[in-house]
């Protein structure tokens, strides 16, 4: 298996996004939706991670081991793949299109914008108002795979006048990398809640 660790999260999003009832990237017409999982390139089944012991110290403290090239590459990801215009991003899609220069061409070419535009109570009045989505991004310390970076973006939708109000969910983005400078991203999956 080419990334065990990148499937057993993508599987372990997929069971997120089913209990909360999200429907796929690619089915952007439910009211309400968000994106969700994105496609990964992983094989269809792999072993969950040990919970015992062995590498537990070195992750007690989160992500203090982690590459701070590959944080900030990670948080920059998840701002720019949550920073939406619905007045010219035809779907919640464009956004990850914006972000492929950060990744692999490999990877770039796995993220395909659906063929329907957004919907949803939350795009929409956000294209009435032509709001655009202003995000928090926030790294996930508690997030204890190795060879992965978790980073949870929030949004706040404000309009050229000054109003604004909280995004309806919470996107969390799990990134892994190329091993050599500079880096990009090799695969990725996210979840919403």
């Amino acid at each position: 298996m080419k990334h065990p660790k990148i499937l057993t999260l993508a599987l372990a999003a997929g069971l997120v996004a089913g209990v909360a009832g999200c429907t796929p990237a690619s089915t952007e017409t439910e009211p309400g939706s968000a994106p969700s999982v994105a496609p990964t390139t992983a094989g269809p089944t792999a072993p969950a991670p040990s919970s015992s012991g062995g590498n537990e110290s070195s992750h007690s403290q989160g992500q203090a081991t982690e590459d701070p090239a590959k944080v900030e590459l990670a948080k920059q990801a998840a701002t720019i793949m949550t920073t939406w215009d619905p007045t010219k991003d035809f779907n919640r899609t464009a956004a990850e299109l914006r972000a492929r220069p950060l990744m692999t061409p490999e990877r770039a070419k796995e993220v395909i914008a659906p063929e329907r535009p957004a919907t949803g109570v939350e795009w929409l009045t956000a294209a009435e108002k032509k709001a655009t989505s202003k995000p928090t991004v926030k790294l996930m310390t508690e997030h204890h795979e190795q060879n992965t970076i978790a980073v949870t973006a929030t949004w706040q939708w404000v309009t050229k006048d000054g109003e604004s109000w909280a995004g309806e969910g919470k996107q969390t983005f799990f990134f892994s990398f190329t091993d050599n400078e500079p880096y990009k991203i090799r695969d990725y999956v996210s979840s919403v809640r």
